[in-house]
């Protein structure tokens, strides 16, 4: 199934009209805050959430959690983060592998948008704690 065509049976199930824009991706609003992007990847989507700005006064704290973070989302195998340099943005990504139908795409982004919010909070918490990795299953290291 072509992307345009499944974009369109994710939209269906969410009572959305979704399309790609030029630069070939689909931007979600979920909040005033949660903003998921889709874009295909040849066969893949491509899943990409903002999380946070890096903001220099306390880079080495942001930079060292989201360290912690995706060792955490790298050994349960649900995506990762980087760091984009042109906008200092840390954005969680997740690979939705060749998906088939619309309801697969629906079920993954459901999961996806779910493990964002869970993100999105930590790092927007006034004390950057170990909380979520716990939640994780992963391991954190103590400051």
């Amino acid at each position: 199934m072509n992307h345009e065509l499944l974009l369109n049976r994710l939209g269906e199930k969410l009572g959305l009209p979704l399309v790609f824009d030029q630069s070939n991706q689909c931007m979600l609003l979920l909040d005033e805050h949660l903003m998921v992007s889709m874009a295909p990847n040849d066969q893949d989507w491509m899943l990409r959430c903002m999380l946070t700005t890096v903001e220099p006064e306390i880079e080495g704290k942001t930079v060292k959690r989201a360290l912690q973070l995706n060792h955490a989302l790298n050994e349960l195998g649900i995506g990762h983060i980087f760091y984009e340099e042109s906008t200092r943005a840390l954005l969680y990504q997740v690979r939705i592998h060749s998906p088939q139908n619309g309801d697969e795409i629906f079920e993954q982004l459901t999961e996806v948008v779910s493990q964002y919010e869970q993100l999105y909070t930590d790092f927007h918490q006034n004390n950057l704690s170990n909380e979520h990795v716990t939640s994780l299953g992963g391991v954190y290291y103590a400051d």
